[in-house]
């Protein structure tokens, strides 16, 4: 398995056949990618994203997981549940790295990623999108909160230094 890195996925046309037989051959769920909807004026690309979402559906990929799938528009559009960015260069900075000869423990890495990748398109991700949704919400939460707690022990440890002095 290679290194995850953005690859681009160029569609010509957006009818649900398609794209459905498109993203059959692509490699979405296995690499990050994005289509960009330069090409296409305003008023298709609210129904173009409407197929992708669909047949993205149809497919049983979710765009989130296990590698998301993005799309590059000039132009914002609302309601699309994929996320939507105005340029390549705005996508996350987390795999836009150079291709390069890996070392052992980290080929061992990646071959586990492959793995667990492999288990998280097996699930029904659209069933579980709430518990997963909430499961990250309280993660955040207890993270703010420990957080908070650390600085809390830290001021009061430094406040007893000073009386200590």
């Amino acid at each position: 398995m290679r290194i995850p890195i953005y690859e681009e996925l160029v569609l010509d046309n957006f009818s649900p056949e398609y794209l459905k037989e498109k993203f059959k051959e692509s490699r979405i769920g296995s690499l990050p990618m994005y289509t960009s909807l330069y090409n296409i004026t305003d008023e298709e690309k609210e129904s173009a994203i409407t197929n992708i979402e669909q047949a993205l559906k149809d497919l049983h990929k979710n765009p989130l997981f296990p590698y998301p799938y993005y799309i590059v528009s000039e132009t914002p559009v609302r309601g699309a549940t994929i996320s939507v960015f105005s340029s390549v260069d705005e996508l996350p900075s987390h795999y836009f790295k150079k291709s390069k000869r890996l070392k052992n423990k980290e080929l061992l890495l990646l071959s586990k990623v492959g793995v667990l990748c492999e288990k998280v398109l097996n699930m029904p991700l659209y069933d579980n999108q709430k518990v997963i949704r909430d499961s990250a919400n309280d993660q955040r939460n207890l993270y703010k909160q420990t957080k908070e707690l650390n600085f809390y022990e830290e001021v009061a440890f430094a406040l007893q230094e000073k009386q200590r002095d």
